[in-house]
């Protein structure tokens, strides 16, 4: 055979799934089968068929080779965290002879979901690809997906998948091969950007399933590339969201930026400014109160997650605290999550909020933020902050709305005479 007929020959092979690379299922009679851990929630996942383990402790991103399993579908299949005998999905698919089938494993810890996906669709022409969306980021709402190249501007870019809601497998839409920018944006919000990643790689005749998977903080994301019969990929945000918090007293104007990203601009106290996207990685803050620097505290910014950086303090002698954001929404749709976050200067001790006087946060010191607490919504909510050792609350509002599914931080700045609260919904 000559080497032009033998690449062919390869070329062929691969596309058909059939080299040693796509991994295993080489009895015909029998269905081929692997699982993709696209959920966060769980360290490592396993799949039993009939209670004998297939395959075992797959990561997040990874994705096992193809194995034989049973036809049909007399037999059930188990997903299970590796380590755990109870199973976290149970599912009984029709699996036919000699087809080969990707189980999708997404959904945070406790919210297990599985989709399987057929791996015998046809290939496309020379120099095109297949590309499917599967929105695996539960807390992200619906998305639009854009493949552009590197340069083009999302304001004249048309999604490839619009409107993409959770746990739903796209229709398949044709591509040229090649490299491309990926940008992922809340659906019909072109300035609401999640992800944005340079080097998308389509190959010639093949099918991908983008599925686009959570980021730490709730509102990012990442994806994973499932090429079918072949690898699976990650795409990592390099991102994550800050904002800035101006709480000194004497309404002292402050500035802040990260990363060249301006959060606030002179912005007289008190204020709770907007996220903004800044590069993932050390950051060091540059921050003036009344146009007078001060020296800030650097962070190291986890890819998907959103802080809120927080100025407060005496005017003339301001201070700065970085505090982790969780914007899951509720798991229960019908709940809220609420915090507190304490940027009062002067107070007589540690803060506490209590809602229809329930206490839900205390021990709260300057420049620190609470844990989130879960609470049924109303539209009656009230709220009260007190410090230990002062008889009256520092802040008290009444007939406060929380709305179901949100996510609210209640800020409490400046001086401790004269303290006021925003309550912020940030989801």
């Amino acid at each position: 055979m000559t080497q032009l007929g033998r690449r062919m020959l390869l070329a062929a092979l691969a596309a058909f799934g059939l080299l040693a690379g796509c991994g295993g299922g080489t009895d015909r009679t029998k269905a081929h089968l692997r699982l993709v851990n696209a959920s966060a929630g769980y360290a490592r996942l396993d799949v039993n068929q009939g209670g004998t383990p297939r395959q075992t402790a797959l990561g997040y991103g990874q994705g096992a080779a193809y194995a034989d399993f049973d036809r049909g579908s007399d037999t059930d299949l188990t997903v299970l965290a590796t380590g755990s005998p109870t199973a976290v999905v149970t599912l009984r698919p029709a699996l036919a002879k000699d087809q080969y089938y990707t189980l999708l494993a997404y959904g945070g810890a406790g919210a297990l979901a599985t989709l399987m996906l057929d791996d015998n669709v046809g290939t496309p022409a020379s120099g095109q690809t297949l590309l499917r969306v599967v929105n695996a980021a539960p807390d992200a709402g619906a998305l639009d997906v854009y493949v552009t190249a590197a340069s083009d501007a999302l304001a004249a870019a048309v999604p490839v998948q619009a409107g993409a809601a959770y746990g739903v497998l796209g229709s398949c839409a044709t591509l040229a091969s090649g490299s491309w920018r990926l940008r992922v944006t809340a659906a019909g919000s072109k300035n609401d950007l999640r992800l944005d990643v340079a080097d998308l790689a389509l190959g010639s005749q093949q099918l991908m399933t983008l599925v686009v998977t959570p980021g730490a903080g709730g509102v990012l994301v990442n994806a994973l590339a499932l090429v079918q019969r072949g690898d699976v990929a990650r795409l990592d945000g390099r991102q994550a969201r800050v904002r800035a918090v101006a709480g000194v007293t004497a309404g002292g104007a402050v500035s802040a930026s990260v990363g060249g990203a301006a959060l606030l601009a002179g912005i007289g106290a008190p204020a709770v400014g907007a996220y903004q996207l800044v590069a993932a990685g050390a950051a060091a803050p540059a921050l003036t109160v009344d146009g007078v620097g001060f020296t800030t505290p650097a962070a190291t910014l986890a890819a998907g997650a959103d802080y809120t950086l927080l100025v407060y303090g005496d005017a003339a002698s301001p201070r700065a605290a970085w505090a982790a954001d969780d914007n899951r929404l509720p798991a229960i749709a019908s709940q809220v999550r609420i915090r507190l976050v304490n940027g009062v200067t002067g107070a007589s001790g540690p803060l506490a909020l209590a809602l229809d006087y329930l206490p839900i946060a205390g021990g709260l010191v300057a420049g620190s933020a609470s844990d989130y607490a879960l609470t049924d919504a109303s539209t009656t909510a009230q709220l009260t902050v007190s410090a230990s050792g002062t008889a009256q609350p520092l802040y008290s509002a009444a007939g406060q709305t929380l709305a179901a599914g949100s996510v609210y931080s209640l800020f409490v700045l400046g001086d401790a005479a004269a303290p006021t609260g925003v309550l912020r919904r940030d989801r």
